[in-house]
Formats: C-alpha cells, structure tokens, sequence
C-alpha cells in the first residue's frame, strides 16, 4: 500500500479511538445523572476517566503510528468526538441511562429484603433489649457458678505410664 493509504487508515483509525473515548465519557456523564454524586466522587471520575482516555490514546499511538506522533491523529480524534456528539451521544446517553437504571432496580431488588430483616431485627432488639440482657446476665452467673464448682473437685491425677524399651 501507498504512503497516503497508511496514513488514511492511520486517520480513521484515530477517528474511531475519538468515538470510543466519547463513548467512555458519556459513560460517566450517564452515571452522574443516575446518581447524585459529591465534588470528591466527580473528582475521581474525572481522574479515572483521564487516566483511561491517555492510556487508550497512548496506547494507539505506539501500536498504530510505531511511536511516531503526527499531527493529523489529533485532528482525527478531535473530528471522532463531533462525529460522536452530533449523531450518536444522544442514542447511548438514553442506553446508559436506562442501564443504570436497570442496575439500580436489579440491586435494590436483593437489598431490599435484607433491608427489611434487619429493620425487623433492631425494631425486636429494641423491645427485647431489657430481657436480653436480664438473661445474659443470669447466663454467666450459672456459667460462672458451675464454673466454680468444677474448679473445686478434685480429680485423681492419672499417673503417666514409662515405657520399658
């Protein structure tokens, strides 16, 4: 293949790496508006997402251009993430959205009932609190006491047996 051939693959390919790391972001941009999340936890997405986004340009770089850095990949990627907003942000905003949504339900789904026992238990605890306590106490003064009462017999010692050789 020709010079301008690789290098049209080169582009497209830097093209495409700009629709995956706009995927990537609406990922996280889908998750802050399924959730409300504070000023340190959008602080770490921010890094988790950066750290992912140079690992994945950085990472095209050396297997695609063989560690040569052009110009033209920048274009490329810039170009990947209008073609990215314009035509597809608003399909897989509206996927992510209804997969975090289908998370959340699917979790609250096996949290709930644990949720539930354990309002069962401690709406219980609170009633039975007194009488727990009442009969622990009474269990370890019985343990105690029979306690004492073994520490006072007296057991024969067994007497060790030598062996002959």
């Amino acid at each position: 293949m020709s010079l301008v051939t690789n290098q049209l693959l080169d582009f497209l390919q830097f093209v495409f790496i700009g629709i995956v790391i706009s995927l990537i972001f609406d990922f996280f941009r889908a998750y802050r508006g399924a959730r409300k999340t504070n000023n340190f936890i959008v602080f770490m997405q921010d890094f988790i997402y950066f750290f992912i986004v140079t690992i994945i340009i950085i990472f095209s770089i050396i297997n695609i251009l063989d560690s040569g850095l052009r110009f033209y990949i920048f274009i490329a990627i810039v170009i990947g993430i209008s073609i990215y907003i314009s035509i597809f942000s608003k399909i897989f905003l509206n996927l992510y959205s209804k997969f975090f949504a289908t998370l959340e339900f699917i979790i609250d789904l096996f949290i709930l009932p644990i949720k539930l026992d354990i309002q069962v238990i401690l709406r219980n605890y609170k009633i039975l609190k007194k009488y727990i306590e009442k009969c622990c106490k009474k269990f370890s003064y019985m343990i105690s006491l029979i306690c004492n009462k073994f520490s006072k017999l007296r057991l024969p010692k067994i007497k060790k047996i030598k062996k002959e050789v």
